[in-house]
């Protein structure tokens, strides 16, 4: 661990040329109305969450302290590094702002606000308090970007939160009589409320081992909630809160041709990377994992006239884990300056032990550890990457759609043939490798699939039902979904295109990305959510997007000709670690530790224990259903 936080500490506090104080507009974000409390109990607590949130924004910090609440922000500077300083206060000082997030149109509302308002800076943070004191919440509609914000009107005592259509940036709060808190992370909202104590919330733990985390506008953690993406929350100060959306994309069907919109997906593409390089005074990055999504990004963003690229990526030991040789490979076409590590297993171990804290929650998505590596890697040169996030949901990229596909045709089958092929596959014991690199493995998670209950689409499972079982015995039922903005779709597989995009893209991917960039100060911009963009492509046949058993049609479209030839060619990878080969040593060896030390709430820990043994002997991956409780189990330790 010491090597570790060594890391951690030059990343964020020795970057090269330093870090410039001023504006920071991507950030850590809280607010404390306690009316009981004394400003100095007040001040103390906000003390605390600040410095839970220093790696959010190591330039600076700075709060306000009104007649019952504190406001705060931690800064990382990216537009206008010498002015939006906040909390930021309008000209009367009855509104009191802390926003984290990018306005990338920022620029084009100002022009619009300009004769009503009287600027002092050209940060986007004045511009977002201009709009909502003149205009009102409706003003929030007309943003392009991402965000989470707090607006306090001192004469009222209301509050107005927010988050983004996509929810990128994430936003928790909890109300505990009087006291109304609220941050970007669990752990400084805890520091908020110290005299409440962090207990599970049973509906929040049982999303959690089912899908591998807590469902839109929940957490695992009692009395605390998330404002929702695409919401505006009031908390008027009778102390009634509404919560409603403010944006609902349509879904009516686009009457023109399929190579119309591979040309118009190309042209919004190119708009969204270059608005996303262009709203920035620092330099702009990229993560490249030599497939589709990265290298599509890096691909745009190359030829927009900002200069040499810098692309990262980092990789494992394990071979089928590892895509450092088509990143550097995409990063030679491309001509971008590329650097690439391998990840030691000392610090994947660090980080593994590390990060279920840091996330406030249990959180079941291994490939957090390389996010926060390659994230890490990055952060020694730049304060703001370009991603791939979003693009599977969108453009149908995941073997998941393609395997519902083979499940439509292979049911077709007589009953005693599926029957004989799936006692042959599951006679093979099932490999630790990567799907990507495995037929085998494919095939194993086909079966499973093929076996499944077609029960309503959430989320992809995170474990099997009767692994479930073993697992967490009694697992009581979880959350229901809040309302969705579209209804259900007949189709099984764009139904899963739109879940997808509304609970695994933002409970998973989003947070995931997020909490790995800001733990090492950097700034992750997704082109692919783009709301011009997705507003488009939502409207368009879902078979556009598969060719045969291959998707991303669609965009593969778009993109011929300006991504090299053998990016189309390779399998999907994703950014996965290689939990299964570490729980043959030092990870099993510590979740046993673990388990062995103490409470395991809902864990049973016998059949932790058989589980692990069949991993160790190699007589199936229980990588996922070991991971999950891995997480949890150190969630629970502290």
């Amino acid at each position: 661990m010491g090597g570790y936080r060594a890391l951690l500490y030059d990343v964020v506090s020795d970057s090269p040329g330093g870090r410039r104080s001023g504006a920071s507009l991507m950030c850590g974000i809280a607010f404390l109305r306690a009316p009981a409390l004394s400003s100095g109990e007040r001040s103390e607590r906000m003390a605390e969450a600040l410095q839970r949130l220093k790696h959010r924004g190591p330039d600076e910090s700075g709060h306000f302290l009104g007649g019952d609440f504190v406001a705060a922000q931690t800064r990382l500077a990216i537009i206008d590094l010498k002015g939006g300083h906040q909390p930021m206060r309008d000209h009367s000082g009855r509104w009191v702002l802390v926003f984290n997030g990018e306005i990338y149109n920022y620029r084009e509302l100002r022009k619009q606000l300009a004769g009503r308002w009287t600027f002092r800076d050209d940060s986007d943070t004045e511009v977002l308090l201009a709009g909502l004191v003149t205009e009102g919440a409706g003003f929030v509609e007309r943003l392009d970007g991402m965000w989470a914000f707090v607006l306090h009107d001192t004469a009222s005592g209301d509050l107005l939160l927010s988050r983004d259509r996509f929810g990128k940036k994430p936003l928790y709060y909890r109300r505990h009589g009087e006291l109304f808190a609220c941050a970007s992370e669990l752990p400084a909202l805890a520091a908020l409320t110290p005299d409440v104590a962090v207990t599970e919330d049973a509906a929040g733990i049982a999303d959690y081992f089912r899908y591998g985390y807590a469902l839109p506008g929940r957490t695992c953690v009692a009395g605390v909630s998330e404002v929702l993406p695409a919401h505006m929350l009031r908390l008027r100060s009778d102390g009634h809160i509404v919560q409603q959306r403010y944006w609902t994309p349509s879904v009516e069907p686009w009457k023109g041709g399929f190579e119309e919109a591979a040309e118009h997906v190309r042209e919004l593409l190119t708009q969204s990377v270059h608005r996303r390089q262009l709203a920035s005074d620092v330099e702009v990055g990229a993560f490249l994992s030599g497939g589709v999504d990265s290298t599509t990004v890096c691909a745009l963003a190359q030829k927009s006239g900002f200069g040499k690229l810098r692309t990262f990526t980092a990789g494992f030991h394990e071979p089928t884990y590892d895509e450092r040789a088509p990143a550097a490979r995409a990063a030679a076409e491309l001509g971008t300056l590329h650097t690439a590590e391998e990840i030691s297993p000392d610090m994947a171990a660090a980080l593994a032990t590390e990060l279920p804290r840091r996330m406030g929650q249990p959180f079941g998505d291994s490939s957090l550890v390389p996010s926060a590596l390659v994230a890490s890697v990055a952060a020694r040169h730049v304060k703001v990457v370009l991603t791939g996030d979003g693009s599977d949901e969108i453009f149908g990229g995941y073997a998941r759609y393609m395997g519902r596909l083979l499940r439509q045709r292979y049911h077709r089958l007589p009953a005693p043939l599926r029957s004989i092929v799936e006692r042959g596959v599951l006679a093979m014991p099932e490999p630790y490798a990567h799907h990507s690199g495995s037929l085998l493995k494919r095939a194993h998670l086909f079966v499973r699939l093929a076996r499944e209950d077609r029960d309503a689409y959430i989320g992809p499972p995170a474990i099997r039902k009767e692994t479930l079982a073993q697992l967490v015995p009694g697992l009581g039922t979880g959350n229901s979904m809040p309302d969705l903005p579209w209804p259900n779709d007949p189709d099984e597989l764009r139904q899963m295109l739109l879940m997808d995009s509304l609970v695994y893209l933002p409970q998973d991917i989003l947070q995931k990305v997020d909490r790995a960039t800001m733990m090492f100060s950097v700034e992750a911009r997704s082109p692919f959510l783009d709301k011009e963009l997705f507003e488009f492509v939502v409207r368009l046949p879902w078979q556009w997007h598969f060719s045969g058993m291959r998707g991303k049609r669609l965009l593969h479209a778009a993109m011929r000709g300006r991504v090299p030839d053998f990016i189309w060619n390779r399998r999907k990878q994703g950014f996965a670690s290689p939990v299964s080969h570490w729980l043959r040593g030092w990870l099993g060896d510590d979740l046993m530790a673990i388990a062995d030390s103490g409470d395991t709430g809902v864990v049973d820990v016998a059949g932790l224990r058989a589980l692990l043994h069949e991993h160790r002997a190699g007589r199936a991956d229980h990588s996922q259903p070991l991971w999950l409780a891995y997480a949890y189990l150190r969630w629970r330790a502290g």
